[in-house]
């Protein structure tokens, strides 16, 4: 039997984000006046009043609303130009060796500390923009960001196991079942091409926990991925809403979001939140130091604050928002629509929060998968 979950309109949806946010690591403290570099006080006055030309958008691939974009550009006069990645940790790479020529950025919440060290993000005191007072309370202090100096709140994400039901005759409740290729599954399964998605999966899967400083666990979560290997179909993160929906695969990991999209396809299609745990995250997005366009940036990243079109990407998306005041914009679900996928109050007891591992723990998680992919 699969675990419990609920299918909910996204209007329901934001009180749950705010309990995610402090799992996450988050404190639902009150912003405070925000302050520039030199502690000199900051706010939206000095925010840009006007834009043109364009902007380019480095973001995960499907996770923005086509028309959210169009209806920007009207606004705005502003064209976006977006390029795509399937990992955080691909953008990560892309960003640090500077071949990354964008001005915005998706970035998870687990690699944003190291892109602010590194001094790859440009300061921005998010709380101070015209729309920064719609970013829910929860989510203004976070673990990686505190006070949204950096980032804006864009997205609150589970990972799970999507099943098609019609082909899968066994049951599938654990990260454990998954890797065991369940009956019906055999040479139809979707692996992300994710490091530390798949990692942090394997090792819960073999009874240890994400960033485990254990060495002999990662050889387990080696071992397991290895005889799991031969009837994984592909290992990908794009394409994965319509390979489940279309039966190409019957067996994946996802993202709930993505889940929903696939699930108003095909109804055959249920959602598992694995009984060993599952991560949950949260997706920002920030501006590069090195952008060509920085306030076109943040006209965009302000503009997505505004609640009637942080609901008009939510309502693409299926991901629970972070923005306050969004519940009144968005879309009724219709018939056969895609509704977000959550987790009950005893389903989130098993959720993880998705923070860094440590610089040693990292090249364990590097080597793993080099050898696995290799």
């Amino acid at each position: 039997m699969l675990f419990s979950h609920t299918r909910a309109p996204l209007r329901v949806t934001l009180t749950a984000a705010a309990g995610i946010a402090l799992l996450v690591g988050a404190s639902a403290c009150s912003a405070s006046t925000p302050t520039d570099s030199s502690g000199t006080s900051t706010d939206a006055a000095a925010f840009p009043e006007s834009g043109s030309g364009e902007l380019n958008l480095f973001n995960f691939t499907n996770y923005i609303n086509p028309d959210a974009l169009t209806k920007f550009t009207e606004d705005t006069g502003i064209t976006v130009n977006v390029d795509t990645f399937s990992s955080a940790e691909e953008m990560v790479a892309k960003v640090k060796t500077g071949s990354a020529t964008y001005d915005v950025v998706s970035v998870s919440d687990y690699v944003t500390e190291d892109l602010i060290a590194s001094g790859q993000l440009l300061e921005i005191d998010a709380t101070s923009f015209p729309n920064g007072g719609n970013i829910a309370e929860a989510f203004v202090n976070s673990y990686f960001d505190e006070g949204r100096k950096y980032t804006t709140p864009y997205a609150v994400v589970y990972q799970g196991i999507g099943v098609n039901t019609d082909a899968v005759s066994a049951p599938v409740t654990s990260w454990k079942d998954y890797f065991s290729v369940p009956a019906g599954s055999e040479g139809k399964i979707n692996l992300h091409d994710s490091q530390t998605m798949v990692i942090d999966a394997a090792l819960m899967a073999t009874g240890s926990e994400a960033c485990t400083s254990d060495g002999e666990a990662y050889q387990k979560a080696f071992d397991l991925l290895e005889q799991f290997k031969p009837d994984i179909k592909i290992i990908s993160s794009d394409g994965t809403i319509d390979r489940l929906a279309g039966g190409e695969t019957v067996l994946s990991t996802m993202w709930n979001g993505s889940f929903a999209r696939a699930q108003a396809q095909n109804p055959a299609l249920e959602y598992v939140f694995p009984e060993e745990g599952f991560m949950m995250g949260a997706d920002n997005l920030a501006i590069l130091t090195n952008a060509k366009n920085p306030d076109n940036a943040k006209i965009f990243m302000n503009w997505l604050l505004e609640p009637e079109n942080a609901a008009l990407n939510a309502d693409f998306i299926k991901y629970t928002s972070p923005i306050t005041g969004i519940e009144e914009f968005l879309a009724e679900p219709g018939e056969g629509d895609a509704a977000v996928v959550i987790a009950d109050a005893a389903t989130m007891e098993r959720a993880h929060d998705q923070k860094p591992c440590s610089a040693e723990v990292k090249e364990q998680y590097d080597k793993l998968w080099t050898m696995f992919k290799g």
